[in-house]
Order: structure tokens, then sequence, then C-alpha cells
């Protein structure tokens, strides 16, 4: 069952603040001491997601699949599939991505898609597609899906839920733009490697 807005709410309270005032302090907030000690507990689990990430390349054969977990700066475990596809130097080309985040601060889990335009090897746009995933992608995207559920038992946090705003400062969004999506999984759905 998926935890209601208010009680994900009450949970990434614990660990984003609600004003700036550590901003430019030396120390770490109390919000900050615990999301990372909730880190170090959950790096011992980094070993599970890594082979879960060996998993899918073994069960998406036409994609790349890739670990991303960088550190402190989400609240997640995530993987990126990138759908194996033909690439022109000359031209812009659109290259589609499957992100799928495992959050560490409640059992719920999200999968999107992020569309970059890139002329040669410069990105020239990134935007991250919370809603609906484009048809020619929901095959790995319900795989993903499904694989995240089996192995760890989250449940998919409802677009609407995801998109409840927050009274959050997350990395570096900031009130009202801030959102619960921001604060479970990622501040940044469209900067991927």
């Amino acid at each position: 069952m998926t935890p209601s807005a208010e009680d994900l709410l009450a949970v990434a309270r614990l660990y984003w603040g609600a004003d700036e005032a550590y901003l430019f302090r030396q120390d770490p907030s109390p919000e900050d001491l615990r999301y990372e000690a909730l880190w170090a507990e959950k790096n011992v689990e980094r070993s599970r997601w890594g082979s879960f990430v060996k998993t899918l390349r073994k069960v998406l054969p036409g994609c790349d699949a890739w670990d991303y977990a960088p550190g402190l700066a989400n609240p997640s475990f995530g993987v990126l599939i990138y759908p194996h596809q033909e690439r022109d130097m000359m031209r812009p080309q659109t290259r589609w991505t499957v992100a799928g985040y495992l959050s560490i601060l409640a059992p719920v889990y999200t999968v999107h898609c992020v569309r970059r335009v890139f002329l040669g090897k410069h990105l020239l746009e990134a935007k991250a597609f919370l809603g609906p995933i484009p048809l020619e992608l929901q095959d790995v995207a319900s795989t993903v899906a499904r694989r995240i559920e089996e192995e760890f038992g989250a449940t998919s946090l409802p677009l609407d839920v995801a998109q409840t705003p927050v009274p959050l400062y997350v990395n570096f969004m900031k009130p009202p733009a801030t959102t619960l999506f921001h604060a479970l999984f990622t501040s940044e759905p469209e900067n991927i490697l």
C-alpha cells in the first residue's frame, strides 16, 4: 500500500530542512546528520542494488543498464536504462532514457523517462517526463517497475502524490517548486549521465 502524501511529507521533514538557516554554515543541520546516517545504513544494500542492475541488463538485452546512485546527492538508488539506437553525429538526435529510482526514505519507487537532444556529443536539451511513458518505452519501464516491486517490495508512487508541493529545501530545489518527487527521489530528474 502506498503511503499517503501526509505520511511521506512527515518522513521527508526528517531529512530535509524547512528553511535555509544552514545554507552558509559550516556545521550540518540536524536533517543533514540524519540523512548522512541513513545513507551510511543504506550503503550496506548497495551490492544488492548492483546485483539488481546486473539482472536488468540480462532481462533487457536491447538496452544498457547502469547503476545511478550519486552518493548523497539523491535520496534514492537509481538505475538508468538506455535503449540501443543508432547515432548520427551530423544532426540533432533525440535519445530517451528510462530512469528508475528506489527511495531510501520510504518504501516507494518511480519510473520515468528523460528525453535528451544531442548534436554530436553536445547536449542541447534535457527534459524529464514524469507522466505517461512514451509507447515505445512502455515495455522497458514496465519491466523495471515490476522488477523493483519483486526485488524490494516497494510500491509505485502515483504521479499526483509525487507532484504534491512540500515546504522543504531539497538540494537546489526551493519552495514552492519542491515536490515529494524531489524529496524522495532526486531534485534534478533531467540531470543524468
